[in-house]
């Protein structure tokens, strides 16, 4: 049961697909979207819920798409069963509006650390193992109480993405 695939379906806007998704195909050298994002749930899984309990709990707001772009496009994916179940796992655990909106991070926090660093300079950096008590004090320094559910998140993969080499451990 564990190699069976589920379709699982979300939501993008035109400009993350065209823009986002086919950038890291290009970069990965990967055709297939659902494997790209295979690759890169293999390399974030256990890194995403330490990012995701510094916010604690998302109280289920909904989870802003593009506000630049209104034109939204169905996606596809097909993953792994244990792989959805991780995921409607963190939705639950962290209650997240929806489970699309956990594959939108990973997917940006991706083509953002690929722009700011290059392919092979990101992927050395997600290798290692991350300096959880500094990052969750730098964003709580950074946060305010009147930030909303979207704007933490944006601020706390920001906050990695611009200073990751801060947050690495030396191997």
């Amino acid at each position: 049961m564990k190699n069976k695939k589920h379709l699982f379906h979300f939501i993008v806007s035109e400009s993350m697909n065209n823009n986002v998704i086919d950038f890291l195909l290009k970069e990965f050298k990967i055709n297939t979207f659902s494997e790209l994002f295979e690759t890169m749930f293999r390399l974030i899984d256990k890194k995403m819920p330490k990012k995701k309990s510094i916010i604690g709990n998302h109280r289920s707001e909904y989870a802003v798409i593009d506000n630049t772009d209104d034109k939204r496009l169905d996606k596809y994916l097909r993953i792994s069963e244990a792989d959805y179940l991780r995921i409607k796992r963190w939705h639950s655990l962290y209650n997240e509006f929806g489970m699309a909106s956990t594959v939108r991070d990973i997917i940006l926090f991706f083509y953002n650390g690929v722009v700011q660093y290059g392919l092979e300079g990101f992927l050395e950096l997600i290798g290692k193992k991350l300096k959880i008590d500094k990052l969750k004090n730098d964003f709580l320094g950074k946060m305010t109480q009147l930030l909303n559910i979207t704007a933490r998140k944006q601020l706390l993969y920001e906050l990695v993405i611009e200073n990751y080499p801060k947050y690495v451990r030396s191997a």
